[in-house]
């Protein structure tokens, strides 16, 4: 390094680490009127919190954050953000890359900056948020943070008359409320709430909107519910018809919420309860459609290969996809696929005719080509997530092998960008280069 460079770095170290030390004075202390934060270790603070009962508000920052810096002029400083924060919250503060800041920040998972965090003395997280929103949004957090804290006693005594046996409707609901506020399962208090209806307020339009909004898992009563009282879209009552599609999203949200909880969890079981239950979804919403065993086996295998994927389970993938992709895929005959296409899309134009114009304008948005050749794109859809599967968890060149002639296949009866994308990258995979 020429020694003039040298000198003149060296001249400028101590501008920069005075420079870093003025920006950490900022978050040390605040003017008279704002923020006071606590002084002292991280076991200190929470003691501290123990002592005076109050939450902790935690301003994580970092020395070179643009929105750090400007909080700290602009909020902490404000007398109203310091009257609600220092009579409500013990106040601290953490820069996340040096000493006790770099292992909170890891381990309450902070990754952005600013981070508020508010924890209770046990070092708890109750609640985060993430940036700078301004004097009025801060003053704006700490009031729903106190909120949830009285909402949390609210529950507790929820929680207590429950388990003693209280069930009238009224306080059913604003428990089913107060437990949706807090992110809490509502499944078993929502199928309470419908055991302690009167019979004749069931199937009442008012409680099937009702079950509908409240509705998270197909593993209920309130589901079963649903399917055997699910109003018609082509229904004479302009209410029922109303109703069709709000009890059709509340279904497929049960069934899609359980389907994650199956994956995140690696659980075969739900698996298989939710291929039950979006069986009856299916028959539910077409009663005069009678569903061939092929098509029934055809979705179940659709679940089970999307969740063998996401689980990267991929021995139970291959045994399942394999005879899949080589015995029913790749053994239809173009022609034949060619003259379903023409019947399939002929139907599409009927039911288009008397399907709701909401239905209509989703459906005429799909990819054309797609609409005229829709069996030839499923078979060629169906090969390609196999093979990209393949390339993606499979393990040998019999595997990648095996993916290219399907891809090939794929490309044949409906070419596309990702179709072909999957084949170049399976060519790789083998050595082939073009």
């Amino acid at each position: 390094m020429p020694l003039l460079v040298s000198r003149l770095i060296f001249c400028l170290l101590p501008l920069l680490t005075f420079s870093s030390i003025a920006q950490d004075a900022t978050h040390l202390a605040a003017e008279p009127g704002g923020i006071s934060f606590f002084k002292g270790s991280w076991t200190e603070v929470l003691a501290e919190a123990k002592r005076q009962n109050k939450p902790v508000y935690v301003d994580i920052y970092t020395t070179w954050c643009p929105p750090c810096k400007r909080m700290a002029k602009e909020a902490f400083p404000n007398p109203k953000v310091g009257a609600k924060f220092n009579v409500h919250f013990i106040n601290y503060q953490l820069d996340a890359e040096r000493g006790e800041g770099v292992q909170i920040a890891k381990q309450y998972a902070v990754a952005s900056y600013p981070t508020a965090l508010y924890i209770d003395p046990n070092g708890t997280l109750v609640h985060r948020a993430v940036g700078y929103p301004g004097i009025n949004g801060m003053i704006d957090q700490a009031d729903h943070m106190l909120a949830l804290s009285q909402l949390r006693t609210t529950v507790a005594k929820g929680d207590r008359d429950y388990v003693e046996g209280k069930r009238d409707p009224d306080f059913l609901k604003k428990y089913l409320i107060s437990l949706q506020a807090l992110n809490r399962p509502i499944d078993d208090v929502l199928d309470a709430y419908l055991d302690a209806l009167p019979e004749p307020e069931r199937a009442t339009n008012e409680t099937i909107a009702y079950l509908a909004e409240k509705l998270q898992s197909s593993t209920t009563k309130s589901f079963d519910f649903l399917i055997k009282n699910r109003p018609s879209i082509l229904s004479s009552d302009p209410a029922k018809r109303n109703l069709a599609t709000p009890v059709y999203r509340a279904l497929y949200r049960a069934l899609s919420n359980d389907f994650k909880q199956a994956e995140l969890t690696n659980d075969e079981a739900l698996l298989e309860k939710v291929i039950v239950n979006n069986e009856r979804n299916t028959v539910s919403g077409n009663p005069f459609f009678v569903r061939q065993e092929a098509q029934k086996q055809e979705a179940a295998n659709d679940y089970r290969l999307k969740f063998f994927r996401q689980t990267k389970n991929f021995a139970k993938y291959r045994e399942l996809a394999g005879p899949i992709a080589q015995n029913q895929l790749m053994s239809q005959p173009l022609d034949s696929l060619r003259k379903l296409d023409s019947t399939t899309a002929l139907r599409v134009k009927t039911m288009m005719v008397i399907i709701p114009d909401s239905i209509r304008t989703k459906i005429a948005a799909i990819d054309q080509p797609a609409n005229d050749r829709l069996m030839s794109w499923k078979v060629s859809h169906s090969l390609h997530e196999i093979a990209d599967t393949y390339r993606e968890l499979g393990t040998s060149a019999a595997d990648w092998e095996q993916a290219l002639a399907w891809t090939e296949r794929s490309i044949a009866l409906y070419s596309a960008p990702a179709y072909l994308a999957t084949y170049k990258a399976l060519q790789k995979k083998l050595g082939r280069h073009d």
